[in-house]
């Protein structure tokens, strides 16, 4: 069940890609647990339609339209693999968990995970990349400084000081 955790933390990472690494709003989900019960769980928000980013980067609508659309093709396109992906790492905690397994079967299927594993990656990178383009260069500049204090504050559970960036 090890291994549904982490995937299921690297799906909604995927499914958050859109906040670049950090995100000026996070907003609270409720979603699951292993109980069946709810959380509260922070929850990434898409940072090109958050009022304050918008402002921050005079980002124009037509900017915003087509980030949106670069994060929902990439959002259509990998969802088969996600879901390639969770079945897979629950064969995979099967094969883990039973006793009539070689380390040859469990390597291979543990090769397949990880190759899934890595074209989510690849897409993100590259989706992040084609969003980022969208950007003037001013934009990415203080898009970077938004996503540092953004992280800083995540670290530290503080705002940042005065005069600091976002």
């Amino acid at each position: 069940m090890f291994i549904r955790q982490v995937t299921a933390a690297a799906l909604a990472a995927f499914l958050a890609v859109a906040s670049l690494a950090a995100t000026p709003q996070e907003h609270r989900d409720q979603r699951g647990d292993a109980r069946g019960g709810t959380t509260q769980a922070p929850q990434r928000g898409k940072w090109w339609q958050d009022d304050k980013v918008k402002a921050d980067l005079r980002l124009t609508a037509d900017q915003a339209t087509r980030i949106d659309e670069i994060f929902q093709s990439f959002f259509v396109k990998m969802k088969d693999t996600v879901e390639d992906l969770n079945r897979r790492e629950e064969q995979l905690s099967k094969l883990i968990s039973g006793n009539d397994v070689t380390e040859a079967q469990l390597l291979k299927e543990a090769d397949q995970v990880e190759v899934l594993r890595g074209t989510l990656g690849k897409a993100r990178t590259l989706m992040l990349f084609r969003m980022r383009r969208v950007l003037s260069a001013d934009q990415r500049s203080k898009l970077t400084e938004i996503v540092k204090a953004r992280e800083q504050e995540r670290r530290t559970g503080r705002p940042p000081e005065r005069g600091q960036t976002y």
